[in-house]
């Protein structure tokens, strides 16, 4: 029995394939490799979001708690009440007003919000394909 399939298949032969088929596959394979790197991004970028928020509320909170410390408050407040002698010895408060801000605490709340907006930017550049993508495919 297993001769007689084998002579029947032995017999027939291919059809041809149809014309461009093999550009059609690798069009195919690479929109679902660029969709597969998109995903990724998508989901790095996510991480990175909600990952600089994560940082931005404590180091706020720290950047506030340290200029309450400091007394950079008290020392900016003087512009308003005392504003001639601020101009006479301006050299001397803008040091006074340098030397009380907060440095680290506002390096990590602005590197935390740079982040925070570079995601945000990356994410929706990244987004537009995926949405294109989805409405392509329905």
């Amino acid at each position: 029995m297993r001769k007689d399939y084998e002579k029947l298949f032995s017999r027939l032969e291919t059809p041809p394939a149809p014309a461009g088929l093999f550009e059609k596959v690798m069009l195919a394979i690479r929109k679902e490799e660029k969709l597969a790197i998109l995903k990724y991004r998508l989901f790095a970028f996510s991480f990175g979001l909600l990952g600089s928020i994560a940082v931005f509320i404590p180091a706020f909170r720290a950047f506030k708690a340290g200029l309450a410390e400091s007394g950079f408050l008290e020392f900016l407040s003087l512009l308003s009440s005392d504003t001639q002698t601020v101009l006479n010895y301006w050299q001397s408060f803008s040091l006074s007003l340098l030397e009380a801000l907060p440095v680290i605490s506002l390096a990590i709340l602005l590197a935390s919000a740079l982040t925070f907006l570079e995601s945000l930017k990356m994410l929706a550049k990244n987004m537009k394909p995926l949405v294109f993508h989805q409405t392509l495919t329905f």
